[in-house]
C-alpha cells in the first residue's frame, strides 16, 4: 500500500507502513529506525487520525526505496 515517515526525533526515523484497510481504519507497521536498532509493532490506526497527520505535515508520503534499514 502506502509508507510514510513520521517527522520528529532525531535520535531516530519512523516510518509507518500501511499493510490493510479496514472500513474506519488500517493495520500499520510502525518502524523506528536508530543508529545500532530497529524496532517494529503492528497498529490499528484510525483514518481520521492518518489523515489528520498528513494534513498537518506530521507525516509525509515515501517510496519504499526510502526506508533506512539499521
Amino acid at each position: 500500500m502506502k509508507d510514510f515517515r513520521i517527522q520528529g526525533n532525531e535520535r531516530y526515523t519512523t516510518y509507518v507502513s500501511l499493510l490493510e484497510e479496514f472500513d474506519d481504519a488500517y493495520k500499520v507497521v510502525i518502524k523506528k529506525v536508530g543508529e545500532s536498532s530497529t524496532r517494529e509493532k503492528t497498529e490499528m490506526l484510525s483514518k481520521h487520525l492518518l489523515e489528520l497527520c498528513i494534513r498537518t505535515g506530521y507525516m509525509s508520503e515515501i517510496n519504499q526505496s526510502q526506508i533506512q534499514l539499521a
